[in-house]
Parts: structure tokens; C-alpha cells; sequence
């Protein structure tokens, strides 16, 4: 039983370290590594513990601990990717006169600020919408004026005005 569980620690061990060097973590790459040194140890324990017809506790004992780390690790992995899927990368971006007003709001709250004739704000949300709203100075009011709101690298809401103002706004749900 405990080479078993043994050569199944050592296997999810091994098929973890592809997704978790491509977070780049050492931590978790050596707590991986740790993982499958003890499962070998199971594995060679078990495999003595048979040949002696000796007890195979210790061996019992590295499997199991094993399979434990290796269990974790695979659970955390899952959690981790599942979370990320849910989080959205929202880019708000205005075009017009230098010195333009830009009035955010999202689900992390609202905010104002004086952006360049090119300005953006980025940010993850979990929320579902956001809103740009971009005004040009009062010297500059009937100049041509835009916003786009791009969420997940994808163009959700390009607006443009002749006015001086324009708002873009764009629910996902």
C-alpha cells in the first residue's frame, strides 16, 4: 500500500511541476520537489519493508506525507486558476485636448484626474463594469473628443464626440 501511494505522490508531483514553473515560484517548486523525494523515500522504504518482511510504517509514514504535500499543492494549483478566470483586466483609454478630465468608475470606486492628450488608466475587477467619462478643458470644448474601454484585451466601447464630452460605458453582464 505504501508504494502505492508512493508512485501516486511522486506522479501528481511530477505532472505539477509543468504548471507551477510557469508561475515561476521556487517556493513552490521546492515544496514540490520536497514532495517527490519523500515519495521516493515511500517507494524505497516499501520496496525494503517487503524484501526484510519487515514492518513498513516509515514507508507508510513518507507516502502518506507525500501524497498530503502533493494533494495541497494540486489543490492550491486549482483554486489559483480558478480565481483567476474570474478577474477581469479592464483598460480605459481617452483621446483629445491636453488637459482633459478623465471621471472613472468601477467597482472599486469612483476617481477624476487631468490626462494628457493620450491618457489610460488600467485595473482588475471581479465586478462586471466600468465607466470613462472624458471632458476636454473649457478652451477646448468643441474639439473632438473619444473613449474606448477595453476589458480582457478585447474592444468593448469606442465612443467619440464633437462636443467636448463623451462617457463610455460597458456592462458584461
Amino acid at each position: 500500500m505504501a508504494i502505492g501511494l508512493s508512485v501516486v505522490a511522486l506522479v501528481l508531483s511530477v505532472l505539477l511541476v509543468v504548471p507551477y514553473m510557469a508561475q515561476r515560484s521556487p517556493v513552490f517548486l521546492l515544496v514540490l520537489a520536497l514532495a517527490a523525494l519523500v515519495g521516493v523515500a515511500g517507494i524505497i522504504l516499501g520496496i525494503r519493508a517487503r524484501r526484510s518482511a519487515a514492518r513498513g510504517g516509515r514507508a507508510l509514514i513518507c507516502s502518506v506525507a507525500a501524497l498530503l504535500i502533493a494533494g495541497v499543492m494540486a489543490v492550491i494549483f486549482i483554486v489559483g486558476m480558478i480565481s483567476v478566470t474570474s478577474i477581469n483586466k479592464v483598460e480605459l483609454r481617452g483621446q483629445g485636448p491636453e488637459g482633459m478630465t478623465a471621471s472613472m468608475s468601477h467597482d472599486a470606486g469612483d476617481r477624476t484626474e487631468t490626462w494628457p492628450a493620450e491618457g489610460w488608466a488600467t485595473f482588475n475587477t471581479k465586478d462586471s463594469w466600468a465607466e470613462l467619462t472624458v471632458e476636454a478643458p473649457d478652451d477646448a470644448e468643441n474639439e473632438t473628443i473619444s473613449c474606448q474601454i477595453i476589458w480582457n484585451g478585447e474592444v468593448v466601447v469606442d465612443e467619440t464626440s464633437e462636443t467636448g464630452s463623451v462617457t463610455c460605458r460597458y456592462d458584461a453582464a
